[in-house]
């Protein structure tokens, strides 16, 4: 815990499942803007070296349970080994609603219910009853369809201080050595600075 502030919470505000008070987004910016003014070690001795990420083929039902897993709010999406992109928690509820208001449009739930009827799995696609295409299910929809752009990468010997404006604009940071991608920094890792 640092300055009264837990890891566990700052994921929790990272991911965007907890919004926090004044006085605890008002110490977190204190203690990152007290990391610019401190010499720094590089970036590559406090990011984590185990990159959990998903490929662009992956569904988003495996891009979730992985999140869930590792309690990540964001994974970087990889595509022949290099960073495609990012698939985050809010960016799947983001494509979730949209999901949702187009079924909604096209009066499909996936289900059909007649009158007095329990509901029955649909037998003739949205489409064909006069309405727009089903929207694809969790299980159906690949992250590369939704992912978002890929975080920025920085060289291995970048001094940690100089990613805080990064970290602050995006989720996370991927770290880079002789082309190859060899770590991964969060705001939670940002602050092993501190110690």
């Amino acid at each position: 815990m640092l300055a009264g502030v837990s890891t566990s919470m700052i994921n929790q505000i990272e991911s965007g499942r907890c919004k926090p008070s004044y006085d605890t987004a008002k110490r977190i910016f204190e203690i990152l803007n007290s990391l610019e003014d401190r010499s720094s070690p590089k970036i590559v001795e406090i990011c984590s070296k185990e990159i959990i990420s998903v490929s662009v083929d992956d569904t988003l039902q495996d891009a979730i349970e992985l999140m869930r897993k590792h309690s990540f709010s964001q994974l970087p999406v990889f595509a022949d080994s290099k960073p495609v992109g990012m698939i985050s928690e809010e960016g799947i509820v983001r494509y979730m609603m949209v999901k949702s208001d187009a079924d909604a449009d096209n009066g499909s739930d996936d289900t059909v219910r007649s009158a007095g009827t329990e509901p029955s799995k649909a037998s003739t696609p949205a489409s064909k009853k006069g309405r727009g295409k089903r929207s694809k299910s969790l299980h159906e929809c690949r992250v590369g369809e939704i992912m978002e752009p890929a975080p920025p990468i920085v060289d291995a010997s970048t001094p940690a201080k100089a990613i805080i404006p990064l970290i602050r604009f995006s989720k996370c940071v991927l770290v880079g050595e002789k082309g190859n991608i060899v770590g991964i920094v969060t705001v939670a890792d940002m602050f092993k600075l501190i110690t």
